[in-house]
Order: C-alpha cells, then structure tokens, then sequence
C-alpha cells in the first residue's frame, strides 16, 4: 500500500485567562512499515472541562485511551476502529466519573475529541463536540467537522456543547466518510480556543503561510493576541509527498547513467529535434536492460 510522507506540527497554550491547560494532544506514528499500512498515523487533539486539574485529567486519559484501543483494534476497518476506540475512552472517563464522588478526581469531568488518521493516501476524521478538524487544499480552508454545540440562538444564551466523552455511558460519534489526499494538503486539529477567537480566514492565512511547526505556533500566538479567551491547541500535518513501497520506476542511478550518455552524445544530436532525441533516450535505455540481461545470464 502506498503510503505519504507527512511533516507535522503542533503547539498547545494554556491562554491568557486561564490559570492551567486542559486540552490534551496525542500522536500515534509507528515506524514498522507493516504496523504502518495497517493502522495508518493517528493525531488527536482533546479539550478537558471541569475545572482545576479534572479537565486536564479527563483529557489525557481520553486520549491514552483511544491510542491504545486504536491500536489494539483488530482488524482493517479505521473508522470502525476509531469509533470503538473512543467509545472505550468514554467508558472508562464515565467510570471514573461514578466514583468520582467518592474520590473526587472526575466527579464533573468531561471533554471534547477530534481525531484524524492517515493511512495509505486516506484521512478519517472522528470527533465529539466542538474541537474541529479542517482541510487546507490550494490555499483554501474547509470544515471537516460538525460542532456538537447549542448556540447563544437556542434560548439559553451560552455556548453549551451537546456531546463530550464522560458525561454519559455512551456517545454518539461522528466518523466522515474517508477523503483521498494530494500532495501539499494540510490537515489542522484544533480546540475551540483557537476557533473562538479567530475567523476562519485568519486561520486560512496563518496555516498555509509556514512550515507546520511555525504555522501552529503563530497560530496560537494569534489566538492569545485576540485575548486569548481559552486554552488553544492546534495539529498541523502536510502531505509532504507520496512514497511507494515499490521499486521506483526509475531509480536514481538509471538516471545517472542516462544523464552521462546525454553528455556523451554529439553536440549535433543534442540539439536535433525532439524525436532524435527521445530515439537516442530510448536506445540508451535498452542498451542498458541488455547488459543487464546479460550479465544475469552470465552470473546463472
């Protein structure tokens, strides 16, 4: 399975009215080829709620939990994998939460969840509540996300989030259809303290104007600018380029010695025309695959 070389940024603050930092950021990208082609390169971003240290809490383990599910999921279906993994994640926030009140430690905790996986030249997006995936292509930026939120339009006159992991036994999650990738995209994670105070077009600029590292950090830095109302997290992954797991169609040395045979030809077919030239290439070329027939014969 062909798979694409990725570059990845990512960069967390705890903003400028917040005495700590409750988001959370998780990265799965294994090194063995095989593992790779079967599970893919997993990203997560999470934004604990609760308040003190139980946001935070919340946060982390909901993301160990959903590398660790993700991982151990069998079989080759991602989304199916990503929407077991992060119902286990909320399984084990909720029990905690139950005892909660005895320990105290995640008594009214909670947290949002968006998560992504490249696997071969495909991304999967997973989320639950209004932590947001996008995708940069050619400059322009498009949600990939839907929030789970009840607007200041509902009547209550709060930003109140319908879904998160933890408050419930179980939870609905949204898994989009999977989305094939070109070379140049760029897939950005983030929590709502980025989306709260900048528009969408601030952040179009920002996350294609830097290599990954830099662009997530000026995009924070744009958000606490803006006031920085909330904790801000931002994953930033480009497809740097695809890489087969193949042989290379024309592999580096071939081209040397092409090269040299172009170098070695008169000055006269060098400037001919087109088709004398492309004839010269290719009777380079078979001379070549003939020694090399040869002299697999001669080693037989």
């Amino acid at each position: 399975m062909a798979s694409l070389r990725l570059r990845v940024g990512q960069f967390s603050h705890r903003g400028r009215r917040r005495a700590n930092n409750e988001d959370w950021l998780g990265r799965f990208q294994p090194e063995d080829p095989e593992r790779l082609s079967d599970k893919g390169s997993l990203f997560l971003v999470a934004d604990g709620m609760g308040g003190h240290q139980s946001g935070e809490l919340a946060s982390r383990l909901a993301v160990d939990q959903v590398i660790r599910h993700y991982v151990d999921a069998p079989g080759a279906d991602v989304g199916r994998a990503l929407r077991r993994a992060i119902g286990m994640a909320n399984a084990a926030l909720y029990s905690q939460s139950r005892r909660g009140s005895e320990t105290g430690v995640g008594r009214d905790w909670g947290t949002t969840m968006v998560a992504a996986v490249v696997r071969g030249a495909d991304l999967w997006i997973a989320n639950v509540g209004d932590s947001r995936a996008y995708l940069l292509r050619g400059g322009r930026l498009r949600q990939l996300t839907e929030d789970h939120v009840l607007g200041p339009d509902s009547g209550l006159g709060l930003h109140v989030i319908t879904r998160a992991l933890g408050r419930k036994p179980g939870v609905e999650v949204d898994i989009f259809p999977p989305l094939r990738l070109r070379t140049g995209d760029r897939i950005l994670l983030c929590s709502d303290g980025l989306t709260s105070p900048l528009p969408d077009e601030r952040i179009q600029a920002l996350a294609g104007r830097y290599p990954p590292q830099e662009a997530a950090e000026a995009l924070v830095r744009a958000a606490n600018e803006r006031g920085g109302p909330d904790n801000v997290s931002v994953v930033i992954v480009e497809v740097v380029a695809a890489q087969s797991a193949g042989p290379q169609v024309a592999p580096e040395w071939l081209v040397g010695v092409v090269e040299s045979l172009i170098r070695m030809l008169p000055a006269g077919v060098r400037e001919s025309p087109t088709w004398v030239l492309i004839l010269a290439l290719m009777l380079a070329v078979l001379v070549i695959v003939g020694l090399g027939f040869v002299l697999g014969l001669a080693v037989l």
